[in-house]
């Protein structure tokens, strides 16, 4: 069985439910992949920890390719695309890096 912990404003308890969850398994593997503040192991204490720097890719507007459809803004779900002024912004902090925009673009850029 595969159980993710995701998705919640800080204080919500996510790490409190996914700690105690993989504390009364018979068997599991806790892997912490908060990007803000992973604390997992504070509850543990393990011997070894295994750190892995993550990037994630971010969509690149190339506006001479754009024909200002919207389709990508509108279906990012996360409000990380905006067309402004003749022009395709991207809210880098809010971007999901679901890669859908990229998917639904005609233009495909």
């Amino acid at each position: 069985m595969k159980i993710a912990v995701l998705s919640g404003k800080g204080g919500t308890g996510k790490t409190f439910v996914s700690v105690n969850l993989a504390t009364v398994a018979k068997t599991s593997t806790y892997i912490d992949c908060d990007v803000e503040e992973p604390n997992g192991h504070l509850f543990f204490k393990p011997e070894k920890i295994q750190e892995e720097e993550i990037t994630v890719q971010i969509p690149k507007v190339d506006n001479e390719l754009c024909n200002g459809c919207r389709k990508c803004a509108d279906f990012c779900n996360f409000n990380a695309l905006a067309y402004i002024k003749n022009k395709l912004i991207v809210f880098e902090d809010v971007c999901h890096s679901c890669g859908g925009c990229s998917l639904v673009c005609p233009e495909k850029h």
